[in-house]
Formats: structure tokens, sequence, C-alpha cells
């Protein structure tokens, strides 16, 4: 919960469970922790690109992103909704509407320096790097370290302590 504490303010408690608002944090709070390779940005003030791939399941709750700053990057959020293009993205989520696509967009992106985030079961442990979950009322994450290595992208051990590892 302390990832999501910056972007939720003091009203996280207070407020009624609002599942795609705490995941909307927890996709820019995994940018914070994830180091991309130099080549992967253009320009020293080039935008840091979050995609949602599909249907949009976050409503209005992405607007929060969009004055964030990652790394002194703008965050710049993007609807894909054919789910294609995502190869310009730097963070990809694909929501309950990729579920019977989601292994081929991974497929695509295999290598690619673009972190994978989902909160389809099952997706860290059939490919994606990140996985989300809810569990008593809270969401949590898998981690594919793996897959992550494999496109080249470091992450944090600050946010590895706090998830599960997967194969």
């Amino acid at each position: 919960m302390l990832l999501v504490g910056s972007l939720l303010g003091s009203d996280a408690g207070a407020s009624r469970f609002d599942e795609y608002a705490v995941k909307a944090a927890y996709l820019y709070n995994f940018a914070k922790f994830v180091e991309w390779p130099p080549e992967v940005f253009l320009a020293s003030d080039s935008p840091l690109v979050i995609c949602v791939a599909g249907e949009n399941p976050f409503g209005t709750a992405l607007e929060a992103l969009r004055d964030k700053v990652v790394e002194g990057r703008p965050v710049e959020v993007r609807h894909m909704p054919t789910a294609t293009g995502l190869d310009r993205c730097n963070v990809v989520f694909m929501g309950q509407s990729e579920q019977i696509r989601f292994k081929a967009v991974l497929a695509e992106l295999a290598r690619l320096p673009i972190l994978t985030v989902s909160d389809i079961g099952g997706f860290a442990q059939a490919g994606g790097m990140i996985g989300l979950f809810e569990s008593e009322q809270h969401i949590r994450f898998n981690i594919n370290i793996t897959v992550a290595r494999q496109a080249n992208l470091k992450l944090s051990s600050q946010l590895l302590k706090l998830a599960t590892i997967v194969d």
C-alpha cells in the first residue's frame, strides 16, 4: 500500500475501495521503480508512455497520472483500443477485455523494453511481467523477473520485496 500512497493521498483510507484508482496508482509507482535502457528514450525530456490495451477499465482514474513525472519525464497516458502500436509504449496495461488475446500481445512485445502489467488471472505466470490480483480487499502483485530481465528492464529491489516472484 506504500506504493499507492503518493498518488491517492490522505483520503485513501477513508474512501471506498476503488479498484481501478488503486491499479492506476500502481501503474505510476511501478514506473518509478523500473529502469529502462537509455536508448528507449530519444531525448532527456521524452515522456514515459503508459498505454491501456483494449477496453479501458480505469474510467477517469488515469487522469490523475497526467501531471505526474517519473525520473524527470512527464507521464503520458494513451488508450490503445485495438491493442496495436504498443511498441511505442513504456508500460502496457492489458485489462480483462484482452483475456483471449493477451498471450499473442505478449508474444509481440517479447524482449522489448516494455513493462507489461495486467489483472488477468495467471498473467505473470503466462509470460507477463506484473500480474495484479485482489487478496483480502487489497491489490497485490506477482512479478515474473525472468521476463523483465529478458526485456532488459531493471526492477528495483524495493519493488521486488513487495511482490511474489513467479517463473
